[in-house]
């Protein structure tokens, strides 16, 4: 990885043949033009977490109008994130027998396994 920086708050990392770039909010001095880290940092949780449930749907050639959402607990104090909700938001058809394995499945994510923050998948089911 390489790490530049582009102007302003603009920062641009390139990962193998891509370029990932990050800044910073209005009120913190950037443009606002891309995510912040924390917010990329976020997303990769979610998306890997993500990729695990995609696969145990289409290995169970089960529907895949699932989503998940993430919701950060912030220390305000110390403005850290102390825990990470991570929920699968399901339809309501979903077949019970699959709920328990579809989250545990999500916590073999390799960066959920990897972050000391406590995070906790649940599972939802849409109305």
């Amino acid at each position: 990885m390489k790490i530049t920086f582009e102007g302003n708050k603009k920062v641009k990392v390139r990962v193998k043949n891509f370029d990932v770039w990050t800044d910073q909010p209005v009120e913190q001095g950037g443009d606002a033009s891309a995510p912040t880290p924390i917010d990329l940092f976020l997303a990769s949780l979610g998306s890997c977490c993500g990729v695990f449930v995609l696969h145990f749907l289409k290995q169970h050639s089960l529907p895949e109008n699932v989503y998940l959402t993430l919701e950060p607990i912030w220390n305000i104090n110390d403005y850290v994130i102390e825990k990470i909700n991570v929920t699968i938001h399901t339809p309501a058809d979903f077949p019970p027998k699959y709920e328990n394995a579809l989250i545990e499945v999500a916590k073999r994510c390799l960066v959920a396994r990897h972050v000391k923050i406590e995070h906790h998948i649940s599972l939802e089911k849409q109305a």
